[in-house]
């Protein structure tokens, strides 16, 4: 339980506060999409947009309330990232496109696989803040390092990246080893930290195979209280930044 269910569930409960929320599915396995009760094969998704010129509006799809739609990489998603590296004008369109996705909704959440590649990378360039979820467990220190390394090359070669906060998840406050990784995180990344975090509840796992967000399907539950503190904790700090 990580990135997924983290996208998933702040996007549902930004939606439902009525913005006009879009979940960018840049995952070839299409997890989001499909927690979310979706196919990736039902629409052409954003592979269709770059490759094939298909209307924004028809890549889309909508999930669960009028204002949050995912839209998954498509049909054509394994050829993406070869097309992009053999004909250079693509990328300049995929940001094109990508401008007009940022346009045209309130909020964007990106759900990026946890390799970096040409998509997901245009894709972060745009985004404002970067959520890093961390489970707790100390083998996922090294994956945030790596996360991070690559947050401040970005930053070396626009002279701008996301902000970024590190969320803790599959946290358990009764056990010593959740307490530990989370000192250390503070110690080495300390004001990046967030001070929320998701516990481990098995409702976030059975929402994530019922394709229902936990926030519609399990509203009261410890895990999506838990999301709704991260929502309200990442908003604080935005507004913070915006002056």
């Amino acid at each position: 339980m990580g990135k997924t269910t983290t996208a998933i569930n702040l996007g549902t409960l930004v939606a439902l506060s009525g913005r006009k929320t879009l979940i960018l599915d840049l995952d070839l396995q299409g997890n989001a999409t499909s927690g979310l009760g979706a196919r990736k094969e039902d629409k052409p998704g954003l592979a269709g947009a770059l490759l094939d010129n298909t209307p924004l509006a028809d890549t889309c799809i909508p999930v669960y309330c009028d204002d949050l739609f995912v839209l998954p990489l498509g049909k054509r998603s394994i050829s993406v990232e070869e097309e992009i590296r053999t004909s250079p004008l693509l990328m300049e369109k995929l940001e094109g496109i990508l401008d007009k996705i940022t346009a045209a909704w309130d909020f964007v959440i990106l759900d990026c696989p946890p390799a970096f590649g040409l998509v997901s990378n245009a894709a972060i360039r745009q985004a404002n803040y970067t959520c890093i979820p961390v489970q707790s467990e100390f083998f996922s220190m090294e994956g945030l390092t790596a996360m991070l390394k690559r947050l401040q090359e970005l930053q070396t070669e626009q002279l701008r990246a996301p902000r970024a906060g590190i969320l803790l998840t599959m946290f358990s406050s009764h056990e010593e080893h959740s307490w530990q990784v989370r000192r250390e995180v503070e110690r080495h990344f300390g004001p990046l930290l967030l001070s929320s975090v998701i516990p481990r509840d098995p409702v976030l796992s059975q929402s994530s195979t019922l394709g229902i967000p936990a926030v519609i399907h399990a509203p009261e539950s410890r895990g999506v209280r838990a999301y709704l503190d991260v929502a309200w904790e990442i908003l604080k700090h935005e507004r913070q930044e915006a002056g």
